[in-house]
């Protein structure tokens, strides 16, 4: 009996050092995993994607419904995409040259997007055409009814920029303002300072197929 149970003994030792290797080896392999699995979360976790996009304020103040915050920051766009600073106004051929349809597209489809398209320059370019208004030449009462139709004229005068509607409850196609003149001297609304400018833009937005 003693012997029977010195030789059971044995043969589960036998089978337990048999087998220390390969369990050595598979804990080294889990512990390996684990190891490996640690520092690429940590890497995933300390080393975010930077967001280095020019339109991240925009999109930002947009989705927070920060209309009037908003068309700042797209006036401040403009400028730079036009190597333009303020106070020292937009010309037309920095407007045709300097912006791409990339560029234009990727300000019109944030406006678009965040208003439920009631907002956004190819939505003002639609409005435009629809009053009679044309891409080659400036009409005087075709452009007073387009801002008529935009909210941008009450009782046959033109609004200052402080009297503009900043909400949703804007009419359709109130905004983007985008192109202002804010060191203008003289006592004229600035949608009529800048009514050459906004055809030219509405030009490179037909251009641009928006």
């Amino acid at each position: 009996m003693i012997k029977y149970k010195f030789r059971n003994l044995t043969i589960l030792l036998w089978i337990f050092f048999a087998a220390l290797p390969s369990l050595a080896n598979s804990n080294n392999l889990e512990i390996l995993t684990h190891n490996k699995s640690d520092i690429s979360q940590s890497q995933i976790i300390t080393s975010p994607e930077l967001d280095n996009s020019p339109y991240t304020k925009l999109e930002n103040l947009l989705a927070d419904n920060k209309w009037q915050e908003a068309d700042e920051e797209t006036y401040d766009l403009i400028l730079t995409l036009t190597q333009r600073k303020r106070g020292g106004g937009i010309n037309t051929r920095a407007i045709k040259e300097k912006i791409s349809c990339e560029e234009i597209s990727n300000i019109d489809r944030l406006w678009r997007k965040y208003s439920e398209d009631k907002f956004g320059l190819s939505i003002q370019m639609s409005i435009y055409l629809e009053t009679g208004n044309n891409l080659e030449a400036y009409d005087p009462q075709s452009y007073q009814l387009f801002g008529d139709k935009l909210g941008w004229r009450k009782a046959r005068k033109w609004k200052q920029y402080e009297q503009l509607n900043f909400s949703e409850n804007a009419p359709k196609g109130h905004l983007p303002i985008a192109i202002r003149e804010l060191d203008a001297t003289v006592n004229i609304p600035e949608f009529m300072i800048t009514k050459r400018l906004r055809r030219i833009l509405y030009s490179k937005v037909q251009e641009c197929n928006l």
